[in-house]
């Protein structure tokens, strides 16, 4: 019988190449399925900055809203959305009508801002603001900027998230005590065409009086849910909520996107549904 031919063994060019088609294939993989971030802008803005995007409505699937005028109401916002698609989109199945807060230069906010849109939830700009501890984050709008630069980044950072029909902020404990700095970003969110909720990371926060001088729509953050992560904590929290919403008849609530919080939103839904009437923040808005 005739030998069978031995296959020819490749030549240290054959390989070289060989790897490198690998290593081309996996960085155009990883290049299609990167996720979508929008960078911060420089602090040194031109002489007007780009409008806001218009976005046509998309069909809610969220239950019609009754009008239940005998219980109080509740709006709960989840702040610092954007960054844990995989625990963000367990609160989009609670089928609560939470608002939900969005950091602009977050690495996922782009997708998910859209989508909870399109299940019919709130969309907020969770803005960047300086803090006491002078922390820093991307975006960060400090109190060294001029007001150009400060509201160029306040259109950039609405920009960044589509959808928005309102801001509230992220930190800010330093910039919203003071006067000029503050107002220069409520002068440009309603030049926009949105309302404003206190976050009031600090109780000197000024933003209630300049919202009114203004006649800016605005709310102010009530309870924190989650400052301490202990479910009982939680829980405590929810009830304090509870309490100020039965005796005021309304009451704002911001929790964050843990999963401490998620198992008890999920656990006392029902309760919670007989006790207040969850709405979206923009309905306990102050108009002045």
């Amino acid at each position: 019988m005739p030998r069978r031919k031995k296959r020819p063994t490749p030549s240290p060019l054959g390989w070289a190449l060989w790897f490198l088609f690998l290593i081309v294939t996996l960085m155009v993989a990883l290049w299609v399925l990167r996720p979508v971030v929008v960078r911060p802008p420089s602090p040194i803005p031109p002489d007007r900055g780009p409008r806001v995007k218009s976005f046509p409505p998309k069909k809610t699937i969220l239950p019609e809203k009754k009008p239940e005028s005998k219980k109080p109401l509740m709006a709960i916002i989840i702040d610092d959305m954007g960054q844990n698609p995989r625990l963000e989109k367990k609160f989009f199945d609670l089928k609560l009508p939470l608002t939900f807060a969005f950091l602009p230069y977050a690495p996922y906010t782009q997708k998910l801002a859209k989508e909870a849109h399109q299940y019919g939830y709130e969309v907020l700009v969770h803005l960047p603001l300086e803090a006491q501890s002078h922390r820093s984050t991307p975006g960060l709008i400090r109190l060294s900027l001029s007001e150009r630069q400060t509201k160029y980044l306040v259109r950039q950072a609405i920009l960044a998230v589509p959808y928005a029909v309102g801001v509230n902020h992220h930190m800010g404990s330093l910039f919203t005590e003071n006067y000029e700095h503050t107002r220069w970003v409520l002068e440009e969110v309603k030049q926009e065409g949105l309302f404003y909720v206190d976050s009031r990371t600090t109780k000197k926060s000024l933003v209630p009086q300049i919202a009114r001088s203004l006649g800016l729509p605005y709310a102010v953050r009530q309870v924190f849910l989650d400052h301490n992560l202990s479910p009982q904590e939680v829980c405590k929290q929810l009830k304090r909520a509870l309490k100020l919403a039965q005796r005021q008849g309304r009451v704002v609530v911001i929790g964050h996107p843990h999963t401490q919080t998620l198992h008890i939103l999920r656990r006392e839904r029902a309760w919670l549904g007989q006790k207040v009437r969850l709405v979206p923040v923009s309905i306990l808005l102050e108009r002045p």
